[in-house]
């Protein structure tokens, strides 16, 4: 019997990498698709490597041929054109993408989205994260579209801990307006185990992917604070006053720490979901294990993220 064959694209990466285990530990074979350079190998060449170039798509449907899944967790976070990132070329690549998954007869899409795309700020992530949606919809694929939350554990999770960076660098942290929004953190292992579960069915699905904790913001900075040991003064801040702060900061770490949109959507409670949770693994107890290690050191995203560019 031939060994099934996945694809993860972005493997190297945070949710791809946490999919690819996975799958290794189910015994299944795996490759990925990446254009990063410059990132460590966890998997001692256990996954197979190609690079993903999307103006090339005959090579593109070559890496895909024999593949019965596509995990694809590939997107951007910002337009940032002097480092090739660009909300409408993602969709234009995804949309390449998905043509060469049809063409080498990939039998099943999951997709990677984001919590309540339709309900977002007038944003191009959002909008762009909708628009491949849209794609799914009107194709041929068998599909799973997953949209999870606010992403934690696993090593990278940037977020969780760049806002615990913040609050050890800091003797006061403000939160955007009152803090009362929620939010409802999911490990990336409960949205890679879920992943992979979708990737063994065929029916097409829209599922938001939470985890089984939700806070209101305000209690969400003060658990993190707790935890860490820390007394830290947690007040009220203008949205505008906290953007600008992180403008500042941003610009002595020369990272993009947080944009005007991400805010908006966090106050709007994009964050967190109505539907029974699928994630099992807490935040809390989460945070009580690693409270003294998170935030000991700043991630910077925008230096991480090295790919080729032509």
């Amino acid at each position: 019997m031939t060994e099934a064959l996945h694809v993860v694209t972005g493997a190297f990466g945070y949710t791809g990498r946490w999919i690819a285990h996975h799958l290794l530990e189910k015994g299944v074979k795996v490759r990925t698709l990446t254009n990063a350079i410059g990132r460590d190998d966890p998997f001692e060449g256990k996954v197979e490597v190609h690079p993903i170039d999307f103006d090339n798509h005959q090579a593109l449907v070559e890496s895909l041929k024999g593949a019965e899944v596509l995990y694809n967790t590939y997107w951007v976070r910002y337009n940032d054109s002097q480092r090739n990132f660009e909300h409408g070329l993602a969709v234009e690549n995804t949309k390449r993408l998905l043509a060469a998954a049809e063409e080498a007869g990939v039998e099943r899409i999951v997709h990677m989205s984001v919590a309540h795309p339709d309900k977002a700020p007038n944003w191009t992530y959002f909008q762009g994260k909708m628009k491949v949606e849209e794609m799914l919809h009107q194709s041929n694929h068998s599909f799973a579209i997953l949209r999870p939350t606010v992403l934690f554990g696993g090593g990278r999770n940037v977020l969780i801990n760049n806002i615990a960076w913040m609050i050890r660098k800091f003797p006061v942290f403000g939160v955007f307006g009152m803090g009362n929004y929620l939010i409802q953190p999911v490990h990336v292992k409960d949205v890679a185990r879920i992943a992979v579960e979708q990737g063994e069915l065929r029916d097409n699905v829209t599922i938001d992917v939470t985890g089984k904790e939700v806070y209101r913001y305000k209690e969400f900075i003060r658990l993190m604070v707790k935890s860490m040991g820390l007394r830290r003064l947690i007040i009220p801040m203008p949205p505008i006053v906290g953007w600008l702060f992180g403008c500042v900061v941003g610009v002595f770490l020369q990272d993009r720490v947080i944009t005007r949109a991400e805010i908006r959507g966090l106050m709007q409670g994009l964050m967190a979901s109505e539907v029974e949770p699928l994630g099992v693994l807490s935040f809390s107890e989460w945070m009580q294990e690693h409270g003294n290690e998170i935030g000991n050191s700043y991630q910077n995203d925008l230096k991480e993220r090295k790919y080729r560019i032509k």
